[in-house]
C-alpha cells in the first residue's frame, strides 16, 4: 500500500470530538511517520486557509502523525488543533536564535519518531523552513507569492533548503524564474482548488439577498458590487473606491448600486483604509460604500451579491475567485495583477486593463443590464471551478510527493553503508 495508507472517511467517523490545541487529533499510531506543516499565521486569509485545508485532508486521507507550526497565531489556530498537534511561535518573521531554538525543540520533542518531512506554505514561512533544513528535515515548499515583494537572496535560500517547490499557477512560476532561475528538477505547477466544494451550494439565494440588504439597510433591489480581502494596498482598496467613485458618478443603472467589502485590517489614521475612506467622503459616495469587516461565514455575501470585482495590485491566485465562481457570482478582474486571469479565461469571467476604472465600470454596467451575458458567465465559471480547480486533486498530489520524499528520507537513514547523505535529506543526530 506504500508509506501512506490512503483512506477517506467523514470527520465524525475519524474523531468523536475536537481536542484542544497542542493535542493530536487523529487515531494514528505513535509509530506512524511524522510530517510538519508550517504556516506563517492563522488568520482567515488565503494562505492560512490553504495550508489548513491541506492539514485537514492529510488527516482524513492518511495515517501520518501531523504536526503544525504557526509562526504567529490568529482565528484559525484552534482549527489547526482539530487536525494536528500545534505549536504557535509568536515570534517576529526573521531569523533569530530564539526561532532556531524553538524549531529545534519542536523537532526533537518526539525523539523516537522525529519528523520525516515538512510542508512549508508561502514565502513568509521561509524562516522556519531554513531552521527545519538545518535539522535535516526534507522541505516541500509551496510558493504562492509573486516575487515583487522579495529579494533574490530570499529565493536563493528557499531553493537551497527545499527538496521540492510547488507553484499554484504559471504566472507565479514564470515571474519567479525571471527573478532568479529556478533549480532544474525541483519545481512544478499544481493549482490549488476550491477550499470548500460545498461553498454556497445549499443557500437560499433569495433569502440571503433579502437578509444582507436588510442588515445594511439597503433597498431590496440594490445592486451589490462585492470586494473581499484585507484592508491594504495590495488588495487595492483604493482602486475599489476609485471604481465606486467612477461608477456612481455616472450611474446608468436604474437600480441603486452599493459597493460592499468583506475583510478587516488596520483602520487607524494614515493607513490605506484611512485615505481610501477620505476619498469616499470627499466624493460624497459615503452612503454607497460599505466596509463591513470580517465575517466568519462569507457564503451568504457571495451568494447574495450581484458581481465580484478583484481590484488587487498583486494577487497570485486568490481563493476568493474560486469561491465567487462556485457561488455563481460573475467576476471582473484587473489584468496583470496575478493568476486570476487563468481562472477567468474561456468565458469564465471578465478581465480589464490594470487599474482601468472606466472599463471596469463599463463591464459592471454590462452585467447589470444584460442578464443573458451574466448568466452565461455564471454557468461557464461554475463548471470550470469544479472541473479544473479541485482541492482533493491538489492534496492527492502533495500526498504522492510526501510519499516519495519520506520513502527516500527513510531509506537513506536506514542504510548504514551510506556515510554521508546529501544535506537536504540528512537527519540530525
Amino acid at each position: 500500500m506504500g508509506l501512506l495508507k490512503r483512506f477517506r472517511q467523514s470527520r465524525h467517523q475519524r474523531i468523536s470530538s475536537a481536542p484542544t490545541l497542542s493535542l493530536h487529533s487523529g487515531t494514528q499510531s505513535p509509530d506512524a511517520p511524522r510530517v510538519l506543516f508550517v504556516s506563517h499565521e492563522a488568520t482567515r486569509t488565503g494562505a492560512p486557509k490553504i495550508i489548513l485545508n491541506i492539514v485537514r485532508q492529510f488527516q482524513e486521507k492518511t495515517d501520518l502523525n501531523l504536526q503544525s507550526i504557526l509562526h504567529s497565531g490568529g482565528f484559525l489556530a484552534e482549527e489547526f488543533g482539530r487536525y494536528s498537534e500545534v505549536d504557535c511561535l509568536n515570534l517576529p518573521r526573521e531569523s533569530t536564535e530564539e526561532l532556531s531554538r524553538l524549531v529545534r525543540k519542536i523537532c526533537l520533542r518526539h525523539k523516537d519518531n522525529p519528523p520525516v518531512l515538512a510542508i512549508c506554505n508561502s514565502m513568509e514561512s521561509r524562516f522556519v523552513a531554513y531552521e527545519l533544513q538545518k535539522q535535516g528535515i526534507p522541505v516541500v515548499f509551496l510558493i504562492h507569492e509573486l516575487p515583487s515583494s522579495y529579494e533574490v537572496e530570499d529565493y536563493q535560500k528557499v531553493y537551497d533548503c527545499s527538496e521540492r517547490i510547488i507553484f499554484p499557477v504559471d504566472v507565479v512560476h514564470d515571474s519567479t524564474h525571471e527573478k532568479l532561475s529556478l533549480p532544474e528538477g525541483k519545481c512544478s505547477v499544481v493549482p490549488q482548488g476550491l477550499l470548500n466544494p460545498e461553498f454556497a451550494q445549499d443557500i437560499d439565494r433569495e433569502r440571503v439577498r433579502r437578509q444582507i440588504r436588510q442588515e445594511l439597510k439597503l433597498p431590496q433591489d440594490a445592486y451589490i458590487v462585492l470586494g473581499c480581502g484585507t484592508l491594504d494596498l495590495r488588495k487595492g482598496i483604493d482602486h475599489y473606491c476609485g471604481v465606486a467613485r467612477t461608477l456612481l458618478r455616472k450611474n446608468k443603472i436604474s437600480r441603486p448600486v452599493h459597493f460592499v467589502w468583506l475583510g478587516e485590517g488596520d483602520r487607524w489614521a494614515h493607513t490605506p483604509y484611512h485615505y481610501a475612506m477620505l476619498d469616499v467622503e470627499k466624493s460624497k459616495i459615503f452612503h454607497n460604500v460599505h466596509f463591513i469587516g470580517e465575517r466568519e461565514d462569507v457564503q451568504p455575501w457571495f451568494a447574495g451579491s450581484d458581481v465580484f470585482v478583484l481590484t488587487s495590485r498583486v494577487d497570485p491566485f486568490p481563493c476568493v475567485i474560486h469561491e465567487a465562481m462556485a457561488a455563481k457570482l460573475p467576476v471582473i478582474s484587473f489584468d496583470s495583477s496575478g493568476g486570476a486571469t487563468q481562472c477567468l479565461s474561456q468565458g469564465a469571467g471578465l478581465v480589464v486593463p490594470y487599474a482601468d476604472y472606466e472599463t471596469m465600470c463599463e463591464r459592471i454596467l454590462l452585467l447589470a443590464t444584460n442578464q443573458a451575458i451574466a448568466d452565461n458567465i455564471r454557468a461557464v465559471a461554475y463548471k470550470k471551478v469544479y472541473d479544473e480547480f479541485c482541492f482533493d486533486k491538489y492534496t492527492d498530489h502533495l500526498i504522492r510527493m510526501a510519499e516519495q520524499t519520506t520513502q527516500l528520507s527513510l531509506a537513506r537513514k536506514s542504510k548504514p553503508s551510506v556515510k554521508v547523505a546529501p544535506a537536504s535529506i540528512r537527519r540530525a543526530a
